[in-house]
């Protein structure tokens, strides 16, 4: 016991030695280092500590957030998102989960869900811009807690556009002289001489450069301020701002200097004769006016501006006076953050509301046409020819049969502008059609369109085979596309389109979807929309409209597949299942099965079981165990 009772005593003086020796490095540490300032200590916490995601968490609530912007209850939008995350998709929203969601229509969930896409992509951007201003050490507790108060990205550029320059604001450069502490006093009511901060510097050799400073510093704490931040977001909702556009003077110089020159921009500028003198109140301007004013200010033909009315600063003005003790400096520092930050800020984002509400209904028209569109009604089991009309590159020709495959693609050169009894072209038709048993025609209502309909009838080539007009928008944007080139390698682009008119009659869906969105012609200045999300309708499109009609494997493209949810093996399998063995029985069994799509958990499993076993049989026949 006594040996035991020295080792600890040991033990203790040990550790009494050692504290001791770490209080006189950490002392002598403190003489050599410098003391952090408040803003260096508060940059060195971590972004993703758990107070910080917390806190954030409690600021943007999703449900919140979803209800207060799309007008909807609270209990709605909670169970929106929980279905969301439990893997649902809109089409299974919409027809079994109607209840929960209270018998909302399917556009109206659409909405819904782009602005719960858009509440995920702020809140991303947000915890970006604190560890970016975390990184530049330019992060401080009220500029967090304004970033924090944002409800937009256009709110969080007021307060972040300031800080993402490499370059120092004014503010700072203020701060860095040392006058924050002076600025502060002056605008809480405190008596400060300007002349005894003068000194023999450039920045501070007048009063007036001190003045301009300390307005610098109070114009950066009171457009931060969140107090303010949400009286501008009020004021915003009720002031009436006008929308004005002009011709730029460079178009004007152009057209003065050459008459016949050529634009550089992609449109003439008398297209846009109309917006020349342009203005109009934002509640009446149309979407179509907007995407219009947008392309003619993006081809710089049309400059754009928006008039903020008075009315807007004077109730501003009202609002801050009483904040702060001194009205002298809280005027000179509002009106520098009004011209310098507010109004710019004003005109962006009545400029982003427009665009983003346009861009919606250009969403809508499209999504709504396709809709129509791909739900045309295929003509099945029929082997069909597909004409592209032409008049000096001649007629294009693809034949395919009842599956889609190509049978035979050339070109022929009718003579359309003549009326000749005895074409070789309609002898050369005519033969190939009785060749492979065409039972229809699908003629493309491009170019000569009509002059071919009627070379058709003089012939008699339309007497027994009947004629149909096919809409070829995008087809030869398809036609030299690497889907194209994937599907048919080494092939005439000419050709190719011609098999895709063709294919658009026996199977608009599959054939449609391989087209560029934007290529359609079923849209609203479609080729202004941002890619991805004209990529985003489409896709939703074509869900909406397999879950209403299925996928027939039999003619499906792998385009078509891709949106089963199956993997690229499962695709390939099944494109050469059917190219080799549709002629048995079994294989034309298995394969004829349609894959209901309804976008659901147990679906999910059903199609792979489907593809397992289409896979299997493949494997089987190759082996030449059946048949």
């Amino acid at each position: 016991m006594e040996k035991a009772k020295k080792v600890v005593r040991k033990r203790k003086l040990v550790d009494k030695e050692d504290d001791s020796n770490a209080k006189k490095g950490s002392i002598k540490k403190t003489k050599t280092q410098k003391e952090p300032t408040a803003i260096e200590e508060y940059n060195n916490v971590d972004v993703k500590d758990e107070n910080t995601i917390k806190s954030s968490n409690n600021v943007w609530n999703e449900a919140e957030m979803l209800s207060y912007k799309e007008k909807l209850p609270k209990q709605l939008a909670e169970r929106f998102i929980s279905l969301l995350t439990e893997g649902c998709t809109l089409p299974f929203i919409a027809r079994y989960r109607k209840e929960a969601i209270g018998h909302l229509l399917p556009d109206r969930l659409q909405e819904i869900y782009e602005s719960y896409q858009c509440i995920n992509h702020f809140k991303k951007k947000v915890k970006s811009v604190l560890e970016t201003l975390k990184k530049c050490k330019k992060l401080t507790p009220e500029v967090e807690k304004s970033i924090l108060n944002a409800r937009n990205l256009s709110e969080l550029d007021l307060v972040y556009s300031p800080l993402k320059s490499h370059s120092l604001s004014l503010a700072e450069r203020a701060r860095n002289l040392g006058l924050e502490p002076y600025a502060i006093k002056a605008l809480n009511g405190e008596n400060i001489d300007l002349q005894l901060l003068c000194n023999g510097s450039d920045e501070l050799s007048t009063v007036d450069k001190v003045e301009t400073q300390i307005t610098h510093i109070i114009a950066d704490v009171i457009y931060k301020d969140t107090r303010v931040l949400e009286e501008m977001r009020k004021l915003k909702e009720e002031t009436r701002f006008t929308l004005q556009s002009s011709r730029t003077k460079s178009s004007t110089k152009d057209t003065k200097k050459d008459a016949n020159k050529k634009y550089d921009t992609k449109s003439d500028p008398d297209t846009y004769k109309l917006y020349f003198e342009w203005k109009c109140p934002i509640q009446f301007v149309k979407s179509y006016q907007t995407l219009a004013i947008n392309r003619g200010e993006d081809e710089k033909i049309l400059s754009v501006k928006v008039i903020v009315p008075d009315w807007f600063y004077n109730k501003l003005e009202r609002f801050c006076l009483p904040l702060w003790g001194s009205n002298h400096w809280v005027r000179k520092g509002l009106q520098d953050a009004y011209n310098r930050l507010i109004k710019s800020w004003l005109s962006r984002q009545v400029r982003t509301d427009l665009t983003t509400a346009a861009e919606k209904e250009a969403i809508k028209t499209f999504t709504t046409n396709l809709e129509k569109y791909l739900l045309t009604e295929p003509i099945k089991n029929r082997r069909i020819a597909g004409l592209d009309p032409g008049f000096k590159a001649g007629c294009k020709l693809g034949i395919i049969d009842v599956n889609g495959a190509k049978l035979e693609a050339c070109t022929i050169y009718p003579n359309l502008r003549q009326q000749n009894k005895y074409d070789p072209a309609a002898k050369q038709l005519i033969d190939l059609l009785q060749k492979h048993g065409v039972e229809l025609i699908g003629l493309g209502n491009g170019t000569a369109c009509r002059e071919t309909e009627t070379w058709l009838k003089n012939h008699h080539i339309s007497d027994g085979i009947p004629i149909i007009i096919v809409p070829e928008q995008g087809a030869s944007i398809y036609s030299i596309s690497k889907e194209a080139q994937k599907e048919h390698p080494n092939m005439d682009p000419n050709l190719i389109s011609a098999l895709s008119i063709a294919r658009r009659v026996l199977d608009p869906l599959g054939e449609l979807i391989k087209v560029d969105p934007k290529n359609l012609g079923v849209g609203l200045y479609q080729h202004d929309i941002p890619p991805k999300m004209l990529e985003a309708a489409l896709d939703s499109a074509v869900e909406k409209v397999v879950s209403l009609v299925g996928v027939d494997i039999n003619t499906a493209s792998q385009a078509m597949l891709r949106h089963t949810e199956t993997g690229q093996t499962d695709q390939t399998q099944v494109t050469e299942f059917r190219k080799k063995t549709m002629k048995n029985e079994m294989a034309l069994c298995l394969s004829s099965a349609y894959v209901l799509l309804e976008f659901s958990p147990w679906w999910k499993i059903i199609r792979k079981i489907l593809f397992t076993i289409l896979a299997i049989t493949c494997m089987v026949l190759r082996a030449g165990r059946i048949f």
